[in-house]
């Protein structure tokens, strides 16, 4: 991807195309034949100008991160311990790191020096480390602090219905865990503005379902949002370009959310409506939008899907930039479709007759 197009878009400054990001999970290279696969990707280097992955060319096993092995329980950096029922996919957690809101006196945080969310890390300078899929562009210095990073990583050590009965109650326990997540956080963002130098910085949280947020307005406002201001400052110090991305319906949490010195914001076109998109965001924080993966790219028809991409360009497009179209490929999409999607992608991030404004 371009660096000066890209940064152009994000700040609404007239980019050549409209960036797409359309992103195989590793799982599909066992799903589908890999030669199929291949051959999508080969056909459309606008979509991959990096071609086919390494282990594809040297029929080589997908390399899977121990966090996503079907079969293979993984105990995350929290004490958390997850597990998948399909290689490729981020499982559930399974056993909380907190069984009582008693023993989060006594849990000790990872390491920021030695370890992410996820995976463990050396921090070298000028090198930002990659381990996420979520905000990375590699034109430019990019990093991304953990999906799930504040108010799901609260989620995972003490359970969703105990998390949110601790933060409606003021529990001084559940607000103990968020600090130290906080300074967890805080840590990770400092290294990689340290070390990395980055350039553009992502906080991946998931706070939608399909209809709603996960937690009430207030509870956002009062308990996770000023957590999420901190842990951003330093990024907005830095000039960096702040990338959040959440799943899910996030409409009445978007008020909120645009207090926050985001850049760009990655959410899902159907569950929040591209026309209720285009009145609320655009213009205002540059819309990275994810292409449903739900029903039309799945369900339905290759011309439903050129015409739901003629739709995204004609709502949410504009010449001025500040639109990043996103996808990520999953199994049970039908390849036919898959292919119906990347062309339509590759045509419209090019044709401003498609384009609305």
């Amino acid at each position: 991807m371009d660096r000066s197009n890209l940064l152009r878009t994000v700040f609404f400054d007239s980019p050549d195309y409209i960036p797409v990001v359309f992103h195989i999970n590793l799982a599909c290279w066992d799903y589908y034949p890999r030669q199929e696969l291949a051959q999508l990707v080969d056909q459309h280097p606008s979509l991959f100008p990096e071609g086919v992955p390494s282990f594809v060319e040297h029929a080589e096993p997908v390399p899977y991160p121990p966090w996503a092995v079907k079969g293979t329980p993984w105990t995350d950096p929290w004490g958390c311990r997850w597990e998948t029922s399909i290689s490729g996919f981020i499982g559930a957690v399974s056993e909380h790191a907190v069984k009582h809101l008693d023993e989060i006196e006594a849990l000790t945080p990872p390491d920021p020096d030695r370890t992410t969310h996820w995976y463990p890390v050396t921090w070298r300078k000028g090198t930002p480390p990659h381990g996420g899929s979520i905000g990375f562009f590699d034109c430019l210095k990019s990093g991304e602090i953990g999906h799930g990073h504040t108010f799901l990583k609260l989620v995972d050590i003490v359970g969703y219905e105990t998390a949110l009965y601790a933060l409606a109650d003021e529990d001084p326990r559940i607000a103990g865990l968020l600090g130290m997540l906080e300074a967890f956080n805080l840590g990770l963002v400092e290294r990689f503005i340290e070390y990395g130098g980055v350039e553009w910085l992502g906080y991946a949280e998931d706070l939608g379902m399909q209809r709603g947020p996960m937690i009430s307005p207030e509870l956002f406002r009062t308990h996770i949002l000023p957590s999420y201001r901190r842990i951003m400052e330093p990024a907005q110090r830095h000039e960096a370009v702040i990338h959040m991305h959440s799943d899910g319906d996030v409409r009445a949490l978007i008020p909120d959310l645009l207090t926050l010195p985001i850049r760009v914001l990655n959410i899902q076109d159907r569950v929040n409506g591209l026309d209720w998109i285009a009145g609320n965001l655009k213009g205002r924080v540059a819309v990275d939008l994810d292409i449903d993966r739900q029903h039309v790219t799945v369900t339905g028809s290759p011309q439903q899907i050129r015409e739901h991409v003629r739709d995204v360009l004609r709502v949410l497009a504009d010449p001025a930039g500040g639109l990043i179209i996103t996808f990520g490929l999953y199994p049970g999409t039908p390849l036919e479709n898959a292919a119906a999607l990347m062309d339509a992608l590759e045509d419209g991030m090019y044709n401003r007759r498609l384009w609305g404004g």
